[in-house]
């Protein structure tokens, strides 16, 4: 059988019902939400179908909001009673029975199927992780997933993945209430507290910054996206059911929290469908991308301006304050008036942005130092590839 391309139809989905609850519970009793599910899977030669509505029993009397689970009482009294059963048909019309059924495909070709995550590849877009970010979270729309890695001197380690909730409508967000989950690179940047939120949000939320500066620069609108649990009714929702956030069951919403730091530090890359590369190739780029900051970093501590200022893109060049032409005479005139400088960076991560063609971010702590002025401050740089296959900084702030 052709796992990868299984769909839960009539046929296919009574065999999936049976084959998912085959073993006895107390085999289960250990085991995650998940491998109760799914644990079954190897076994269903060997299924007896009392057993197995014993054992879906004994799952639904543990987790009584998982509709996922009465679905799938249901579909087997069906299959017992030796009728057949609307639930039973993929294009139901029902939209939430369909989601269930997503649901099931979702995890049951994550637990099967050959994952580039647990094969040793990290996602392309994951070039540098600097020292203080301790976990990164990277939300995979098209998997339904969202690991957790683990920084270890630089280097990551898998350490968890959870099932997740998009938006009603997709992935990409371009305005308010498009219900559409963003794409990119944001960081976490505080924690709202359950009791302080309506039930739907769970026992509470991570807000992540969107709109960040690519979002605005898009001119895309929207706010409050959040990474957060789910309503106590439910032990958690179909594929595509939030209102662009992120969203998990309550009980893993508890358990990534011990990964994710409110300060600012913990990325979250999100993409509607990663890339995965060997982590040969990505340490490549990281050195190629390490010597492209190196330069501008010595150009600008030599004063070298017309050095230093060939960095900047000419034609996309714009922060807060300053377009290119500006921005080249304010640098000018600031580092004329210095008779040294010296740039400490410390801290760099470097990501591959998502949704957009050859764009990168570098985050760091900028050490500056000169004859009259010292500061230490956080430094996030754009790079854009150029026509010319030259990387050019198109935002500074």
């Amino acid at each position: 059988m052709n796992l990868s391309r299984i769909t839960i139809n009539l046929s296919t989905q009574a065999l999936l019902l049976w084959w998912l609850f085959s073993l006895p519970f107390s085999v289960l009793a250990e085991a995650t939400y998940e491998d109760r599910v799914l644990s079954s899977l190897e076994s269903i030669q060997t299924a007896n179908i009392d057993s197995t509505l014993k054992s879906l029993n004994q799952i639904i009397d543990r987790y009584p909001n998982s509709k996922v689970s009465h679905l799938v009482l249901a579909d087997i009294l069906s299959i017992r009673a030796g009728s057949s059963s609307r639930i039973r048909d993929y294009h139901s019309g029902n939209t939430q029975l369909d989601g269930l059924r997503d649901e099931l495909r979702y995890r049951w070709q994550h637990n099967m199927l050959e994952s580039p995550a647990y094969s040793g590849f990290l996602p392309s877009d994951l070039i540098q992780i600097s020292y203080d970010q301790e976990h990164v979270l990277v939300v995979d729309a098209s998997a339904a997933r969202l690991y957790v890695y683990q920084n270890q001197l630089g280097a990551l380690t898998l350490v968890d993945d959870f099932y997740i909730t998009v938006g009603k409508s997709g992935m990409g967000k371009v305005y308010e209430g498009d219900l559409r989950t963003p794409v990119g690179v944001y960081h976490v940047t505080s924690y709202i507290p359950g009791e302080t939120l309506p039930d739907r949000y769970g026992p509470g939320a991570f807000p992540i910054n969107y709109p960040n500066i690519i979002d605005k620069r898009h001119k895309r609108t929207g706010y409050g996206i959040w990474i957060h649990g789910t309503e106590s009714d439910n032990y958690n929702r179909v594929p595509l059911a939030s209102d662009g956030c992120v969203s998990l069951s309550n009980d893993e919403f508890l358990e990534i929290a011990k990964y994710i730091k409110t300060d600012g530090t913990t990325p979250v890359i999100i993409s509607e469908n990663f890339s995965w590369s060997d982590p040969k190739q990505i340490r490549a780029q990281q050195l190629s991308f390490k010597k492209l900051i190196n330069q501008w970093k010595m150009d600008w501590e030599n004063r070298d301006h017309k050095n230093y200022i060939s960095h900047y893109s000419d034609t996309d060049f714009k922060n807060t304050e300053f377009d290119y032409k500006s921005w080249s005479a304010h640098k000018q005139s600031v580092n004329k008036s210095k008779n040294y400088i010296q740039i400490g960076i410390e801290n760099l991560s470097i990501f591959s942005y998502p949704g957009e063609e050859n764009l990168v971010i570098m985050r760091f702590d900028q050490d500056y130092r000169s004859d009259n002025y010292n500061s230490r401050s956080q430094k996030t740089l754009f790079w854009k590839l150029n026509d010319k296959k030259s990387w050019k900084i198109i935002f500074e702030g």
